[in-house]
């Protein structure tokens, strides 16, 4: 008997090996994938993408590479579950003032070893030009269902830090997909 598992152990190896990587292959596409649209050789499909200021850095599968800003058209992110394709903001509640931001910089810098993207700390001439009172507001350029995105709208939650999400452009409210930490900004008075 040990003559016939001394031949059948080789190849009972290379079957269970077989079924996990097979495993393993569809759980790994399971995991929505984001779409890097490049200039002039078209899509990238990719596990995770984040920005830097000079280019994007994706990964897929155990490997991380970067790409040049000028490479890129476009990120394309996943749909959300059908229970958020609401082109209406995510909002949470609690508490904020533009002190607290250090804390949520803080936050970001320890998990992805970078810089908080923010777009506007406080009041900028686009809020002034279209009347909002920004001024306890901090505007972060990420898309809220990115894996920063995400990440971040988490601890958010978490600690109770109101906010609002724009997965894309509202006229008169928002220029693209980003997130809004603090309040709702109130209407500047005389408009």
């Amino acid at each position: 008997m040990s003559s016939v598992w001394k031949k059948l152990a080789p190849s009972l190896l290379v079957l269970l090996c077989g079924f996990i990587s097979a495993y393993a292959q569809e759980a790994a596409t399971e995991k929505p994938a984001v779409t890097l649209i490049l200039v002039g050789s078209g899509p990238l499909v990719v596990d995770e993408v984040s920005e830097a200021s000079d280019g994007f850095w994706y990964k897929r599968g155990n490997v991380t590479t970067f790409i040049d800003r000028n490479r890129v058209v476009r990120v394309e992110y996943p749909k959300p579950p059908a229970s958020e394709t609401s082109s209406e903001p995510i909002e949470g509640n609690g508490r904020w003032k533009l002190a607290d931001a250090a804390k949520v910089e803080e936050f970001f810098l320890g998990k992805f070893k970078r810089p908080l993207p923010v777009s506007a700390f406080g009041q900028s001439d686009l809020h002034t030009r279209w009347g909002w009172d920004h001024r306890n507001g901090l505007d972060v350029g990420l898309h809220p269902d990115s894996a920063e995105g995400r990440a971040l709208i988490e601890f958010l939650r978490t600690e109770s830090i109101p906010f609002l999400a724009f997965r894309g452009p509202v006229p008169g409210v928002a220029t693209g997909p980003h997130i809004h930490i603090g309040n709702r900004s109130p209407r500047i008075s005389g408009r």
